[in-house]
């Protein structure tokens, strides 16, 4: 697969050669100097000059017969420049027309990783597809992973095969009010150089000028930040050399036939360099393992990660080693993350306003699990919902990047977005429903995994009157499968529950344990003894032992 860069030349053109580069060729062709052509043409030498290096691309018609008599061009000579003198032309049309309408934005000079997915926007412009069919690039991601700044980098390097343009349009998909497909068509069309007037009312002949716009051009259309498909839909190129491509933290799942790259935390070498790029030369001063230190603590986040080393920047007193000591203290960590008007708890807010209100509840009683990771079993006890629609919940929050999903129906927050899930809990639950959510859900997880420990015991029998608030667990397997899985929240609910004076539910789990404990002797988990044994942080948690008499 070719790179878009090769074939092109440092201006940027296309491998076909411009109007400039053909004149000049003529003119050396026929030993002449600028002067000299200039005296025999009438065109100015110093016109001729700005013809030649690409500074007028498109000179009116009669200026391109005088230059075409004085070079005494033969007629497949003349026509070819007379072509590319009007091509010149319409594209300089088109740049006045646009007025700067969704030009692409800067992008940031200490852009860092990401080479998988830049070599992914590479192919996809070579992509062939079918006839009528257009090519769609779609980025999906949780906030904070440098969407848009991916997109803008990856827009920049491509760049040169797009003669025709590369359009960039905000659709707020996060906002209150996204920008309606109508007024996104409007602002697209005006760029492609389309009269006011001549858009039409109606939007699918809107949406029908918008495609035969882009038929016969190479144009790349960046759409960033989505709100949804029925917006994008009618953004999209109906076929042939154009591209489109779509940034959203939503999964977009009912788009058709696009191709899809989801964008992940980066790993910790490019954190930390992307962290060090960032510092410039204020990074020679601190410790790499420092560094090393305060990336990790982002989380992989690009902008958590431009935070960080904002504030580093703005404050050259401060010492590395202190911030990465206050990012530690997980009840500060949220709030450390702001720099002048970047806050990421004000990225993960704008997902969460996306949220209904009993969704938003869900989010915030996830946080109070004690593990890294649950199911919708644990989901609906947390949120005193029924299964199904624990589900929907789940799937609403995976969809808006605020859990991630994994195999076997297990799902994890980002640390930083757990954090902020904490914080809603603490700010909008009242103290007694904090108290209350945790004593359901450390009862129902030490009632589990009492009753799957039990599974082990010599004689056992499945209960005639299971327990229906209770995991379905109807083998030995099951209940193995369950305490493995579960084991960092049924371990941190005996924790919970000793500190909270709950003494029979600990008791009960951990004599449950004896025999299951044989099954797990090598587990980082099991610590075995012939007397009771302690788990800190919570002394009066045994891990195997008999009830003592």
């Amino acid at each position: 697969m070719p790179s878009p860069l090769i074939g092109r030349d440092s201006k940027g053109e296309t491998d076909r050669p411009g109007f400039g580069e053909v004149l000049r060729g003529h003119r050396r062709a026929a030993r002449l100097t600028l002067e000299q052509l200039a005296e025999v043409s009438g065109v100015s030498a110093r016109t001729l000059s700005d013809m030649e290096r690409g500074r007028s691309k498109g000179p009116q018609a009669r200026t391109v017969t005088a230059l075409a008599d004085a070079l005494k061009l033969a007629e497949g000579g003349r026509a070819r420049l007379i072509e590319l003198a009007r091509d010149g032309r319409l594209r300089d049309h088109w740049t006045r027309r646009s007025g700067g309408l969704c030009e692409l934005p800067r992008s940031v000079e200490d852009f860092t990783g990401r080479a998988e997915e830049l070599i992914w926007l590479s192919e996809l412009v070579y992509t062939e597809s079918a006839p009528g069919v257009g090519v769609v690039g779609l980025v999906t991601g949780s906030a904070g992973l440098g969407k848009t700044t991916f997109a803008v980098r990856a827009a920049h390097s491509v760049r040169p095969s797009f003669p025709d343009g590369v359009l960039f349009l905000d659709l707020f998909g996060m906002s209150q009010q996204p920008l309606a497909a109508d007024d996104a068509l409007r602002l697209l069309l005006r760029a492609l150089g389309v009269a006011d007037q001549h858009v039409p009312g109606d939007p699918h002949e809107r949406a029908s000028l918008y495609r035969s716009q882009l038929s016969d051009k190479r144009v790349l259309v960046v759409l960033d930040n989505a709100a949804s498909e029925e917006q994008v839909r009618a953004l999209l190129p109906g076929g042939g050399a154009s591209r489109a491509l779509i940034t959203t933290r939503r999964l977009l799942a009912g788009l058709e036939g696009v191709r899809r790259l989801v964008l992940g935390p980066l790993p910790l070498p490019e954190s930390t360099e992307l962290l060090t790029g960032i510092l410039g030369e204020r990074s020679a001063r601190d410790e790499e393992s420092t560094l090393a230190r305060l990336a990790e603590l982002c989380g992989g986040l690009p902008l958590a990660l431009r935070i960080t080393g904002n504030r580093l920047l703005s404050r050259p007193d401060w010492d590395a080693a202190q911030l990465a000591a206050r990012l530690t203290d997980e009840e500060r960590r949220l709030e450390q993350f702001k720099a002048g008007d970047l806050k990421i708890a004000n990225a993960f807010g704008m997902s969460y306003e996306q949220l209904a209100d009993s969704t938003r509840r869900v989010f915030r009683n996830l946080a109070a699990i004690p593990g890294r990771d649950f199911d919708a079993a644990l989901t609906a006890v947390a949120a005193g919902i029924p299964i199904e629609d624990a589900w929907d919940a789940l799937d609403e929050l995976v969809d808006l990047g605020l859990l991630q999903d994994g195999a076997a129906g297990r799902y994890r927050f980002h640390d930083l977005v757990r954090l902020f899930a904490r914080d809603r809990l603490q700010q909008e639950e009242s103290a007694a429903g904090r108290q209350a959510l945790t004593q359901r859900m450390t009862s129902w997880l030490l009632r589990t995994a009492t009753m799957s420990g039990r599974w082990f015991e010599p004689g056992y029998a499945l209960p005639y009157r299971p327990d229906p608030d209770l995991a379905v667990l109807s083998s030995a397997e099951e209940a193995d499968e369950w305490l493995r899985v579960n084991v960092d929240n049924w371990l941190g609910a005996m924790r919970a529950a000793a500190d909270s004076g709950r003494p029979s539910l600990v008791l009960d789990c951990a004599e449950s344990m004896h025999w299951f404990s044989d099954r797990w002797a090598h587990s980082p988990h099991c610590r075995r003894s012939s007397r009771w044994e302690r788990m800190p942080p919570a002394p009066s948690v045994i891990w195997r032992s008999k009830r003592p008499s």
